[in-house]
């Protein structure tokens, strides 16, 4: 019981500092991809308190990475043709598109961790923290990239 307390609260501290820091980084209007991907070191620190080595949440990290940076490009797609309406539907479409994706590479990489004697097994800590670690390392990773290529967020907002 006093486990999943300690879980609990350390999750909920992950989340709180994530949201508290997007709003900071939000706020700056600069390199979003960047700023995202140093987010994702505020749910592994949460994952290490909680007595988690970092390679056994390698599938949840995958998982997340796959997810949530095919969603930025689907997210990204709708709103280049139909600004904000098209992000948002976008984003639903390939949130449930990458879920499927995802869980493919998730369920064979933890397979193949076992086949090579590693511990993967699921708990909440883990997988909360390791798949919200992913989104976030998946996600900057393609908000850099399209900033590199010279997207400007803020101009996507209204429709084409």
């Amino acid at each position: 019981m006093m486990r999943r307390i300690v879980d609990s609260l350390l999750t909920f501290a992950a989340v709180a500092g994530v949201l508290a820091l997007a709003y900071l980084l939000l706020g700056r209007h600069a390199w979003y991809g960047p700023g995202v991907i140093a987010l994702s070191v505020v749910p592994l620190i949460a994952a290490r308190l909680g007595g988690l080595m970092v390679r056994r949440l390698i599938p949840d990290l995958i998982f997340g990475a796959i997810d949530s940076g095919l969603l930025v490009v689907m997210a990204f797609l709708g709103a280049l043709r139909f600004g904000l309406a098209g992000a948002v539907v976008g984003g639903v479409v390939g949130d449930a598109v990458t879920d499927g994706i995802a869980g493919f590479f998730e369920g064979g990489i933890a397979q193949w961790l076992r086949r090579r004697g590693i511990e993967e097994s699921r708990t909440a800590l883990g997988s909360a923290n390791g798949k919200m670690a992913g989104c976030l390392l998946g996600s900057g990773a393609v908000l850099t990239l399209l900033q590199l290529g010279g997207v400007d967020f803020t101009r996507l907002a209204a429709p084409r």
